[in-house]
C-alpha cells in the first residue's frame, strides 16, 4: 500500500471529514417505467474536494457509511485512504437507508441496477465532478459498478468488480426466489419479520462455505454453534432492514443485466473460487466481454462471496495495485 501513503501528513485530519447529504431526485423515471416523483438519494463524500474520486458500492445491505460496513479498506491508512481520496458512496434505492425506499414496509416500485448508476450519475453531476478514477464495487454494488461504468464511458479510468458478473447465475436466481417465496407469502406484519429472518438465514449461507462451517463449528453443539449463528445472523438483519427492502434489493440482483461490451474503463474482476453465487465460468465470460482491457484476478477463500469482507489483506493488496496504476503517488 505504500504508492498510496506518500507524502500523506498524519495530522491532517481535515482530509478525513466526511460530507453528507440528500439529494433530490424530482421526477426519476426507473427502468421499469416507474416514476419517483419526489425522490431522494442519500450520499457521503469523504477527503478532499479535489482529490482523486472514488466510488465505494458494497452489498444489498451496505450503505453510504463505508468506514463502518467496510472499516478493513476505507479509512486513514487503509487503501481506500480519505487523505488521499476523494470517497464516494450512497444509500441504495429501495434499501433501508435515507435513500427512497419501502416505508412501514410497503412494496416499492422495482429498481434496477441501472436506476442506481443514473442516481449516482445524477449525484457527480451535482458535485461537480467529471472525471472518476475508479469505481470499487463489491457483490450488489459491483453490478451497479458496471452499469455506473457503461455511463460513464471515458470519464472512468478504471472498474474494480469484487464478486459479481454481469449477469445473475442460474443457482443464485433459484436461491433468492426461495429466500423471496417465504416473505411474499406472509400475512401479517410479524410473519413477514420471521420469513425476513429465514432469508438472511438462507442468504448467509449461501454467502459462506460448507468448508468454513466444517472448520468453525465442526462437532459443537448445534444450538450453540452454526444453528445459533444463524439466529443471530436473521435477528440482526431484521432489526435494520425492511422486508419490502429486502425483496427490492433481492429482485434487483436477479434482474441484473450488463452488456460487458460496453464497458470502456481498464477493468479488474475479482473472483472468488469457492464462490456460490457467482461461478468462476461466469467471471471468465464477463472478463472475455468486456475485451482486451480487462483482467480476472482469482482468489481462494472459504469464506466464499463474503471474501471481500474477510479476506482482509487479499484485498487490500488487489485495491492497492489497482489505484496505484491510475493514482501517482
Amino acid at each position: 500500500m505504500a504508492a498510496l501513503q506518500d507524502n500523506i501528513d498524519p495530522s491532517d485530519t481535515d482530509a478525513a471529514e466526511a460530507r453528507r447529504g440528500i439529494l433530490p431526485l424530482h421526477d426519476f423515471r426507473l427502468a421499469c417505467g416507474s416514476l419517483l416523483a419526489d425522490g431522494a438519494l442519500a450520499w457521503q463524500s469523504w477527503g478532499l474536494q479535489h482529490a482523486p474520486v472514488v466510488i465505494v458500492l458494497g452489498g444489498i445491505s451496505a450503505g453510504r457509511d463505508i468506514g463502518d460496513w467496510w472499516a478493513a479498506q476505507c479509512g486513514p491508512g487503509r487503501a481506500l485512504d480519505p487523505r488521499r481520496l476523494r470517497l464516494i458512496s450512497i444509500d441504495w434505492l429501495g434499501g433501508s437507508g435515507a435513500s427512497s425506499g419501502p416505508r412501514d414496509d410497503r412494496e416499492f416500485p422495482p429498481v434496477d441496477s441501472i436506476d442506481q448508476a443514473h442516481a449516482i450519475l445524477l449525484l457527480l453531476n451535482h458535485l461537480g465532478i467529471g472525471r472518476v478514477e475508479a469505481v470499487v464495487g463489491a457483490s450488489y454494488g459491483a453490478c451497479v459498478g458496471q452499469c455506473l461504468a457503461s455511463l460513464l464511458g471515458h470519464r472512468l479510468a478504471r472498474l474494480v468488480a469484487i464478486g459479481a458478473a454481469h449477469r445473475a447465475s442460474p443457482w443464485a436466481l433459484a436461491l433468492r426466489t426461495l429466500q423471496r417465496a417465504g416473505i411474499e407469502s406472509a400475512a401479517t406484519k410479524q410473519g413477514r419479520r420471521d420469513a425476513l429472518i429465514r432469508a438472511r438465514q438462507l442468504a448467509v449461507l449461501g454467502y459462506r462455505t460448507p468448508a468454513e462451517l466444517e472448520n468453525r463449528f465442526g462437532e459443537s453443539d448445534p444450538a450453540s454453534g452454526v444453528l445459533g449463528w444463524l439466529v443471530a445472523h436473521g435477528e440482526r438483519f431484521a432489526s435494520r432492514f425492511s422486508a419490502a427492502s429486502f425483496l427490492c434489493l433481492s429482485r434487483s440482483l436477479d434482474h441484473h443485466l450488463c452488456e460487458p461490451e460496453t464497458i470502456a474503463a481498464a477493468t479488474t474482476v475479482v473472483a472468488i473460487n469457492e464462490d456460490l453465487l457467482v461461478p468462476l465460468a461466469l467471471a471468465r465470460e464477463f472478463v472475455r466481454r468486456i475485451g482486451g482491457h480487462a483482467e480476472l484476478v482469482r482468489i481462494s477463500s472459504p469464506f466464499g462471496h463474503d471474501a471481500f469482507l474477510k479476506e482482509e489483506g487479499a484485498i487490500a493488496s488487489i485495491l492497492d495495485s489497482c489505484l496505484s496504476l491510475e493514482i501517482p503517488a
